[in-house]
């Protein structure tokens, strides 16, 4: 036997020397539980803190699905079934936190016998044996919670790698709607062609003659859009901003009712892409210009 330990089975040990050290075997088991307590605690927490993250990952992808318009109704369906995937993983996390804290409530009853038992330590002098058992079930109790923690720790990471696969889904179907997004806006530029060459075909032809005629200049400079514009009989353009240029040209369409005919300038080098040119005049002639009333 080890001179630094004390034989608390031996007989012969006096009174004075066996009840500091079975004290001190009691605040040892009292420190392990408390240790063990406060492992659980925070583990518990970041459980909690998984399930918000949880729940806002559900907030987001509800808002992605109410975002959604017809065109877009099988990808509706499949962000429903991530949600409702997303939705049992939360129940299963909520489950995992709710065995936590029963484990938790496990371990505040036994340190509330370990209380008991040391307030009733001298009670205790005719049941050494007896009191060793105890000592000894609590261990292994305490090795079964140890066991139970890691099975905890086993499903917890396994609900973390289905998340991410249901995030991954998500990613996924947000591509695939920003992909006929992209589809819907060709779409409606060749509709936005076809109509005016069906307008052409329908209508008579739109023409400068007897109409009151003014100019808009329109191109990017470094990279700003820069509007200039001729009136009626002026000999230089004058430069006006977005907002000037719809004051004038809803003053001249009033002063000139079907009258008034716009011609739109791009410059060769304008720095301007198709769409961002074809918006700019398709904004201004179907406003003001005397055709398109």
């Amino acid at each position: 036997m080890n001179d630094d330990f004390i034989d608390l089975r031996s007989g012969s040990l006096s009174s004075e020397s066996f009840w500091p050290s079975f004290t001190d075997i009691m605040m040892v088991v009292v420190m392990i539980f408390l240790m063990t307590s406060v492992v659980l605690m925070l583990r518990n927490m970041e459980l909690i803190d998984q399930l918000r993250t949880s729940l806002l990952a559900e907030q987001e992808a509800s808002e992605v699905i109410r975002s959604t318009t017809e065109v877009n109704a099988t990808l509706e369906e499949q962000l429903a079934q991530a949600q409702h995937e997303l939705s049992v993983l939360r129940m299963q996390l909520m489950q995992s936190s709710e065995d936590n804290e029963m484990l938790s409530m496990v371990l505040a009853d036994k340190e509330q016998q370990i209380i008991v038992i040391m307030s009733d330590n001298q009670k205790l002098q005719g049941e050494l044996s007896n009191t060793e058992q105890q000592v000894a079930n609590l261990d292994s109790q305490l090795q079964q919670v140890i066991i139970d923690l890691d099975k905890l720790r086993s499903n917890y990471n396994e609900q973390t790698t289905q998340l991410k696969t249901a995030e991954d889904k998500l990613i996924i179907l947000s591509e695939e709607k920003e992909a006929q997004a992209r589809q819907l806006v060709s779409v409606e530029t060749d509709y936005s062609k076809l109509k005016v060459k069906y307008d052409k075909l329908v209508k008579p032809a739109r023409t400068a003659k007897g109409k009151y005629v003014v100019e808009v200049n329109y191109e990017k400079i470094k990279g700003k859009g820069r509007i200039r514009f001729k009136d009626h009989g002026d000999t230089s353009y004058s430069t006006l901003s977005s907002n000037e240029l719809h004051s004038k040209l809803a003053a001249l369409k009033k002063e000139h009712p079907k009258q008034l005919y716009i011609k739109i300038i791009i410059p060769e080098n304008s720095g301007l892409s198709y769409s961002e040119a074809w918006e700019f005049m398709k904004s201004i002639l179907h406003k003001y210009d005397y055709y398109y009333e």
